[in-house]
């Protein structure tokens, strides 16, 4: 059986016994150890030693691969996590959008969206076949959600969005070790980072904001940061022509996390520039 079967045979097992299977890889330097609640919305999860792969807003467009997702596969092909996160908007949504939609656009339908999506996702996931992935829901993700909801309310339990990727926990956040935090957004503006931290007294991985980002901050407790994670899109692709071709501060990347002992080291970031992926002063 492949990784994505093994995934859905555990899950019917665990829905219909009412028992828990957790993971085990042996080639890792601990257990993995993951609690997700009933509702979903806080999963908990433990990481003693080793990285976690954190990218966000992928708004993944039919027949476009980017640099910042190529970069993303190829580490992990590298480094071989046991953690996968994706802290929301993988999804981007734009024909079903509340907003108006603008002139001159086409944006794809769900469907086409959604493909490509499965795409993208089955690359990560053979990237590091042994990874536990996490999905936290990003404001785009839920679009589908909404759209049912409001035109046709018969069909949300039939029609999950995430239902369609088979082998990713989602949830609204991801607890690292009770110190971190990852969820996809929080305060706005270019001090978010800052008051994220700040206010939640932990370590906080965001995104929302595609500016990329690390923020250190130090008291009696400690230090800790807040990371802003960037996006996987190009930022000045189809999906964000609602800008009016204004420039923006957002940065193509994602961020990798280090444990040890259960410890958080500083964030380190994979970042875009000039349409080359560098990470730790190299190019990936």
């Amino acid at each position: 059986m492949d990784v994505t079967n093994v995934y859905k045979r555990r899950d019917s097992i665990q829905k219909r016994y009412g028992i828990s299977l957790p993971s085990f890889n042996a080639t890792q330097d601990s257990v993995v150890k993951t609690i997700i609640p009933e509702n979903k919305r806080i999963i908990e999860h433990q990481v003693d030693n080793g990285h976690v792969f954190i990218a966000s807003d992928c708004h993944y467009w039919p027949g476009e691969v980017t640099v910042a997702h190529q970069a993303f596969v190829t580490l992990l092909k590298e480094f071989k996590p046991q953690t996968i996160i994706l802290n929301g908007d993988v999804f981007d949504g734009s024909r079903i959008s509340r907003h108006e939609p603008l002139m001159g656009t086409n944006p794809p339908t769900p469907k086409q969206e959604i493909e490509a999506c499965q795409d993208r996702l089955d690359e990560i996931r053979n990237a590091s076949k042994n990874a536990r992935c996490f999905w936290t829901f990003g404001n785009h993700d839920v679009r589908l959600h909404r759209y049912l909801a409001c035109n046709a309310p018969e069909l949300v339990d039939a029609m999950d969005l995430f239902s369609y990727f088979q082998g990713w926990y989602t949830g609204w956040r991801v607890d690292i070790n009770e110190n971190v935090i990852i969820k996809h957004r929080w305060h706005g503006g270019i001090h978010a980072n800052y008051n994220n931290t700040l206010k939640a007294g932990r370590s906080i991985v965001t995104g929302h904001l595609h500016q990329l980002k690390v923020t250190p901050w130090s008291d009696y407790n400690g230090r800790r940061y807040g990371v802003d994670t960037g996006t996987l899109a190009e930022p000045y692709g189809e999906q964000f022509v609602y800008t009016e071709g204004n420039p923006v501060n957002w940065c193509s990347g994602f961020a990798v996390l280090t444990f040890r002992n259960g410890k958080l080291l500083p964030p380190e970031l994979c970042e875009v520039i000039d349409g080359e992926a560098f990470f730790r002063g190299e190019k990936v």
